[in-house]
């Protein structure tokens, strides 16, 4: 088989990959972010896997979502993704979740993971949200995010041993006053029309965004993590990009920031 690394290992050397290949990567959700996000560390090198998705293409999913093809339409994304990623390097290594992440198999989806990866639609049971930070947390797993709309993203990871993402929605919705916590921290990126679009999105919970704006969430995330498995390498200068800082980019207005929500005022109380 064609070396599909040989670009890679020039850019980063032999050790590097090894590096990147022992972590075990779990990643619950395959759509617009988790998809190109698995599909990057693949492509760069990770190899050990697990995926939760019960998912499975429709057309809506082809604006943003990488493998969602004609030829795909009604097959399980689970199913599509590891093809694909097999394709690529077949000694990768996957554990299958075709359930999706349920609180049935959430022990046996995250123990003895490395690195958590949190795509799952934003009308997830809460309670299946806050049992996996409870779990992840105990077990010191980092957890990563981004949530993809209009042509960025915000991306938000959580140290096991810092703030919790509680304590950063929360500390967020304190200091939002009116608006949403979600887009009190993107209304100084994000161009204004299109985020009134993305809060009339909230309601029917289905995020408005589009090819652009999932590609940066995965690619981000991705990238933060391949930076989180190499940061005892000379290649990393910088922390990782934990709560209560996190990363916000929006390719049409071109802005890109790291923010601190501990940096953001209260909300004045004309009292």
């Amino acid at each position: 088989m064609t070396d599909f690394l040989h670009r890679t290992r020039a850019l980063l050397g032999q050790q590097a990959l090894e590096t990147l290949s022992r972590p075990l990567v779990t990643i619950a959700g395959l759509g617009g972010v988790g998809g190109p996000a698995f599909m990057t560390l693949v492509r760069s090198g990770v190899k050990r896997f697990r995926l939760a998705e019960q998912g499975i293409f429709d057309p809506p999913d082809m604006n943003r979502q990488w493998a969602a093809l004609g030829s795909t339409m009604d097959r399980p994304k689970l199913a599509v993704y590891v093809e694909w990623a097999k394709s690529i390097n077949p000694e990768i290594e996957i554990e299958e979740f075709p359930e999706g992440l349920t609180l049935e198999n959430m022990d046996a989806f995250l123990l003895g993971s490395d690195i958590y990866i949190g795509a799952i639609d934003i009308d997830a049971s809460k309670e299946l949200m806050d049992r996996a930070v409870i779990i992840l947390r105990k077990e010191k797993i980092p957890i990563f995010t981004s949530v993809a709309c209009g042509f960025g993203t915000i991306m938000l990871n959580y140290d096991p041993c810092g703030m919790s993402p509680d304590e950063f929605w929360q500390k967020s919705a304190a200091q939002a006053d009116e608006v949403s916590p979600f887009l009190f921290i993107a209304k100084d990126v994000f161009s204004h029309d299109l985020l009134t679009n993305i809060a009339k999105s909230f309601e029917p919970n289905k995020l408005a965004t589009c090819a652009v704006g999932a590609g940066q969430a995965g690619l981000l995330v991705a990238s933060e993590i391949i930076a989180y498995i190499l940061k005892d390498t000379d290649y990393l200068e910088r922390e990782i990009v934990f709560a209560p800082s996190f990363v916000i980019l929006d390719l049409l207005s071109m802005k890109m920031e790291v923010k601190s929500i501990l940096d953001y005022d209260p909300p004045h109380d004309p009292s």
